[in-house]
C-alpha cells in the first residue's frame, strides 16, 4: 500500500470537541456517545457489579497497601487482637469493622447518588480511600485464619479492640434501616461476650479433639 492510499485515523475516528462537557467521548456525527461517569445504575445487577470493582480497584491499589502498611507500622497495630500473635510470627490481616469494605462502598456511592453528583468507579475508590486515611472507618487487626473464622460466622469481634472512628460513617451517611440493625448488633458485643484468651493450646477445634 503506498502512502497516498493509507488510512488516516485521526480523520476515520474523529472525537467532537465542541462539546462543553469533558467527561463525554463521541465520534463527529455520531448519535451515540460515551459519559465517563454516570448518575445511577439500571439494575440491581449492575449495581452490585460495580461495587465488586471498586472494592477490588480499593483492595489492589498502592493507596491500601501503604495504609495497611502504617496501621502494622506506624501505629504500632502488628499483632492479632485476639491472640496476641505478631505479624513476624504469622500473616495478620486488618479487618474493616463494623461496616465491611462492601459496604463503605456501598455508602459512598449511594452518597454521589443522593447528592446528585456523577462519579465513576476511580471517584469512589478515591473517596473511600480519604475516609481510610482520615481514620473514619473502623478496623481490627486478626491473624488470618482468625479472620476467615469470623467470616465463616464462628468467631465474635469485641467493639473494645476495634481502632478507627467507626461511628462515623453510621453517623455522616443514608445507612439503611436493615444494616443498622446488624451494626447496632456488632456494636453491642463485648470483649465479656467473646472468647479471647487463647493460645496455641487452646486453639478452636484442638480441646475437642483431645476429650474425643
Amino acid at each position: 500500500m503506498s502512502n497516498s492510499e493509507e488510512i488516516d485515523l485521526s480523520k476515520e475516528i474523529s472525537i467532537d470537541n465542541t462539546t462543553n462537557d469533558t467527561n463525554l467521548l463521541q465520534l463527529r456525527d455520531s448519535p451515540f456517545c460515551l459519559p465517563l461517569r454516570m448518575n445511577g445504575f439500571t439494575s440491581e445487577k449492575e449495581q452490585a457489579g460495580f461495587l465488586k470493582n471498586v472494592e477490588k480497584l480499593v483492595r489492589n491499589s498502592l493507596e491500601y497497601k501503604l495504609w495497611v502498611s502504617y496501621v502494622t507500622s506506624t501505629l504500632g497495630y502488628n499483632k492479632c487482637s485476639l491472640t496476641h500473635e505478631k505479624i513476624i510470627e504469622c500473616p495478620l490481616d486488618v479487618h474493616h469493622h463494623p461496616f465491611t469494605l462492601y459496604s463503605i462502598v456501598k455508602l459512598v456511592t449511594d452518597s454521589f447518588i443522593e447528592k446528585n453528583i456523577a462519579f465513576n468507579g476511580f471517584d469512589v475508590g478515591t473517596r473511600v480511600m480519604e475516609l481510610h486515611y482520615q481514620n473514619k472507618i473502623g478496623y481490627i487487626v486478626l491473624l488470618s485464619n482468625i479472620h476467615s473464622k469470623y467470616h465463616n460466622g464462628y468467631q465474635k469481634l469485641p467493639i473494645e479492640h476495634v481502632h478507627g472512628d467507626y461511628k462515623f460513617l453510621f453517623e455522616n451517611f443514608n445507612v439503611e434501616e436493615q444494616e443498622r440493625a446488624s451494626i447496632y448488633e456488632l456494636w453491642n458485643i463485648h470483649i465479656e461476650d467473646c472468647k479471647l484468651d487463647w493460645s496455641s493450646s487452646s486453639y478452636p477445634g484442638l480441646q475437642e479433639e483431645k476429650k474425643e
